[in-house]
């Protein structure tokens, strides 16, 4: 993924790598639809807080114009010569039979979601809200991890992975009656339970304001609710604790690739091994450039 693609964006770049770029940049019907709902959230509480709301009508006409652009670049494979700025949709580049009413489905699901978040009570709340106590809409932040970290906010020994630079992009935060409150939004089916994806949260916001688990809350909201109500996941020094782990074993497994981890420089690509699992491959970006295909091929 990174270091196949590396130098990808490139037009200039050798052709595996700007073919791994190329592949590393599709997205399935799902993860676009998600992500295109993600953004116009994003457009709509950034136009909020800059005192120039958009209308229900306003957002959902821009999302239908975004997924008509981004279906009618895919399906012409405009994406071959620009993947940064050109949707590429994995249905299209491995040519999966999807029916016109399925792709329908992902854009009437995908509307349905802005449309019960504009019209929810929790976005009532968000447009009467001081916008001064918002902290965070969709940006890309990034924290040294240490995975010693306890659920106070405190280190208590230095482990392996300490000093790593983790990325984060929370989906909203904010402050509110002394407490920091993160929201994540939910494309999808309703789920249970705080995931280790909240608890990487948890801690960059220790972090970040230099408080306690006890002032985080966090939030997921299901946008394909009728009225998409936040609903809150405690955070416990147990979810704290799992999700440093789970950080630290996936530090230590990609440094196992790296021939010299100061200078993040790769192992040669045979010791890059296949997946065991083989019922991924037929939904793995990659499988076009992957030998495995070629043999089949």
């Amino acid at each position: 993924n990174r270091y196949a693609s590396w130098g990808g964006w490139d037009t200039s770049a050798p052709k595996e790598a700007r073919l791994a770029y190329i592949l590393k940049n599709l997205k399935n019907r799902w993860t676009w639809k998600g992500e295109t709902v993600h953004h116009l959230v994003e457009t709509v509480l950034k136009s909020l807080r800059a005192g120039k709301p958009l209308t229900a009508e306003a957002a959902l006409a821009d999302l239908t114009q975004v997924m008509r652009r981004d279906f009618r670049s895919s399906k012409d494979k405009k994406y071959l010569q620009d993947p940064k700025r050109n949707l590429g949709l994995f249905e299209h580049e491995y040519q999966k039979p999807v029916s016109d009413p399925v792709w329908k489905t992902i854009h009437d699901e995908a509307s349905a979601c802005l449309k019960n978040f504009m019209a929810s009570s929790f976005y009532k709340e968000l447009e009467a809200d001081d916008k001064k106590d918002w902290l965070v809409i969709e940006d890309l932040e990034d924290f040294d991890f240490d995975p010693s970290t306890n659920a106070q906010g405190f280190p208590s020994t230095n482990a392996q992975g300490a000093g790593v630079k983790v990325f984060v992009k929370l989906d909203f935060a904010r402050k509110k009656n002394g407490k920091v409150e993160i929201f994540d939004w939910k494309t999808g089916k309703e789920e249970k339970g705080a995931t280790i994806q909240l608890g990487a949260y948890a801690i960059y916001a220790m972090k970040k304001w230099g408080i306690p688990i006890s002032e985080i809350r966090a939030y997921l909201v299901f946008l394909s609710a009728a009225d998409p109500k936040p609903q809150e996941e405690p955070l416990t020094e147990e979810l704290i604790r799992e999700s440093s782990q789970t950080i630290t074993k996936s530090v230590g497994a990609m440094r196992t690739l790296l021939l010299d981890v100061k200078h993040n420089i790769p192992k040669p690509r045979e010791f890059f091994r296949f997946t065991e699992n083989e019922r991924l491959c037929s939904n793995c970006n990659f499988y076009k450039m992957c030998e495995k295909y070629s043999k089949v091929a």
